[in-house]
């Protein structure tokens, strides 16, 4: 197979030092080997179809910052590309969107941020690169660096062709419809990029960090809302994590966005996209399930964060009500549509 530039992802310094056309020229050179499946090994004859767009990696400078500030999840720590692909073997997955889950790249220093979020981007694109077939990639933005973020847009989009932009609910109390961020959500807009949100408020002294965690989505959206940023930026593609949070469970109290939402508050709330990562359980797929068409809710598993595919698999059978055929779009067909390039 040809090879693409060898990089030392531990060194920030050399990852910083790769070239647009060292990049361009590596990820090229796969070309058609990209194309030949590597799944043959999948066990009792499943043929891989799964694709899994809440799918967690992590860098080697991204872990390196977490157990310096004693922060993220052990599993993440330990993450590794091989570990994902034997998730996916055992469980039928063809393919598996990779992203950055909390705490995030932001540590309320800009430099550390744009530093984590580059060698996060490149290291992505690495493993896709040498797994074309199986993974994609939401590449993550230093935010609410807004000058950053948009140099990454454009690197990561345009240099490293990741599939879409992952972002985190809040930083530091400020959400994504926050007239702060406009600048990176209008130029989102512009390309028409589908944008994956993750929770991120975490408070391992609390016991109600779990119920923080999922409300932050629900946080999120009403910024979007209240602020109007969907009626600004319509052509922006948002998947939300975990089914959206409690945004199900409070759309029936958001009478408040009436004049600002020309279409409506169910219109945009259906626009959305939510994926079944830990939301799997009949109270809450049965919620969001009534939110949205089906066409708009994804397969995702939180791994390595979540109980695995085939549980989130059986919750989605058992739980949801859902035909065949629905099943079917849910766990394939409505990535697709998403997602065009995962059909090859």
């Amino acid at each position: 197979m040809p090879k693409i530039p060898v990089i030392d992802w531990g060194c920030a310094a050399c990852a910083r030092a790769a070239t647009r056309r060292e990049f361009l020229t590596g990820l090229g050179a796969l070309g058609a080997a990209a194309l030949l499946p590597d799944w043959s090994r999948a066990q009792a004859g499943v043929q891989p179809f799964r694709i899994d767009v809440h799918h967690h990696f992590s860098s080697p400078g991204f872990v390196a910052e977490v157990v310096k500030r004693n922060l993220g999840n052990a599993n993440m720590r330990k993450w590794t590309p091989q570990l994902s692909l034997d998730e996916m073997e055992k469980s039928g997955t063809a393919t598996a969107v990779l992203s950055i889950t909390r705490p995030g790249v932001w540590f309320g220093d800009v430099a550390v941020a744009r530093r984590l979020a580059r060698e996060s981007n490149e290291y992505g694109a690495r493993v896709v690169a040498d797994h074309r077939n199986r993974f994609g990639l939401f590449a993550i933005l230093p935010l609410p660096d807004v000058e950053g973020s948009l140099r990454e847009i454009e690197y990561s989009l345009d240099t490293l062709k990741a599939d879409g932009i992952a972002v985190m609910s809040s930083y530091d109390d400020i959400y994504l419809g926050d007239p702060r961020l406009a600048p990176v959500m209008d130029e989102l807009n512009r390309r028409k990029a589908i944008v994956y949100e993750h929770p991120v408020r975490e408070d391992r002294e609390n016991p109600l960090n779990g119920i923080e965690l999922v409300t932050d989505t629900a946080r999120t959206i009403h910024s979007l809302l209240y602020n109007a940023t969907v009626v600004r930026c319509p052509d922006i593609r948002f998947i939300f994590a975990h089914g959206g949070g409690t945004i199900a469970s409070v759309s029936g109290r958001m009478g408040n966005m009436a004049q600002k939402l020309p279409k409506g508050l169910m219109y945009e709330l259906q626009k959305f996209y939510y994926d079944t990562g830990q939301a799997v359980n009949a109270p809450l797929l049965l919620s969001y399930k009534a939110l949205a068409p089906v066409s708009h809710i994804l397969f995702g598993t939180d791994f390595p964060l979540g109980p695995g595919t085939l549980v989130t698999a059986k919750g989605l059978k058992d739980n949801g009500g859902f035909t065949e055929r629905e099943l079917r779009a849910i766990e394939r067909e409505n990535a697709l549509e998403l997602i065009p390039r995962l059909k090859t």
